[in-house]
């Protein structure tokens, strides 16, 4: 990649990309963005995109053509416009990203942008740029921050079924707890095989998930490895005692977690497997398999 990437202009202005149809888009209608753009003299066309493939496709199409791309929105917005980057095969395509969601963990990944609007501005002005990893599931789609399985992924499909979406996961997680029934898995790294029930595996590039959930506090964004982290199954009171613990990254010595530093993964389990990428909801048949690799610095990012 050039050490010195290029600049919005006229020819070449940002494109902006969200999914109007996600919280997002209220918080975008209220943040000043535009005004805020403008007051620093970027060039840009924003994309209200209609649904998740939308926001792909445009992505995509922009970044084919040589324009910065932005998320603005939340972690399912960036892993859709990452998606499009990476699709569109221009390895020296830029993706930059504007928080607006409601978990925001990949925002906390890349450090400052997560801290408002107009650090998330300042950041795309001074165009500091650095390639991030991201992960590819069985040579398909890529995530960009998190890919989890089991109980994580259902708070993601209850989410995702909701009418009424409301900011922040807590009360998802705690809801879902009540009644979720942990089940059986087969991991396979290289130097490690697991045949047994889990709460949930959670493969992590960036360090939390679920709102601020500080899963893997030792995750990189640029060391080409996944922190996995496998949870046994615990009972509500358990839950209830050590939630506090991964909510603030010190859970790691805990006799039910285990966890293992690697560049590829695989899981399959003889039911329906249920994950999540980004907190996009996903599930395969049951003796399916997800085959996880890393794709070590492939996208130049804005931080």
């Amino acid at each position: 990649m050039n050490s010195t990437p290029p600049r919005p202009s006229d020819d070449k202005p940002l494109v902006i990309v969200f999914n109007r149809r996600a919280l997002a888009a209220r918080a975008l209608r209220r943040s000043g963005l535009e005004e805020a753009l403008r007051e620093r003299g970027l060039k840009y066309y924003i994309v209200e995109a209609e649904s998740t493939t939308e926001a792909r496709e445009s992505s995509r199409e922009s970044a084919g053509s040589g324009h910065v791309v932005i998320a603005a929105g939340g972690d399912g917005t960036a892993h859709d416009v990452a998606n499009g980057i990476l699709e569109s095969g221009e390895g020296g395509a830029i993706m930059g990203h504007i928080a607006l969601g409601s978990g925001n963990d990949f925002a906390r990944a890349l450090g400052r942008i997560s801290w408002g609007l107009e650090r998330a501005l300042d950041a795309i002005v001074e165009m500091n740029v650095r390639n991030i990893d991201v992960a590819q599931v069985n040579g398909r789609e890529y995530f960009i921050n998190v890919l989890g399985v089991g109980f994580d992924a259902e708070v993601a499909r209850r989410r995702s079924t909701q009418k009424v979406r409301f900011p922040g996961y807590f009360p998802g997680i705690v809801r879902t707890m009540i009644d979720y029934r942990a089940r059986r898995y087969r991991a396979r790294l290289p130097e490690v095989e697991v045949d047994d029930r889990a709460l949930l595996i959670a493969a992590m590039n960036g360090p939390s998930e679920g709102g601020g959930f500080r899963l893997a506090p030792e995750a990189s964004l640029e060391d080409g490895l996944l922190d996995v982290y496998w949870i046994d199954p615990v009972s509500f009171w358990q839950f209830a005692r050590y939630v506090w613990a991964v909510r603030w990254g010190t859970h790691g010595r805990l006799p039910m977690v285990r966890h293992w530093r690697t560049d590829r993964l695989s899981v399959e389990s003889d039911v329906r497997l249920q994950y999540h990428m980004d907190g996009e909801y996903r599930e395969i048949p049951a003796g399916d398999r997800l085959e996880i690799e890393v794709h070590r610095q492939r996208l130049p990012m804005i931080i």
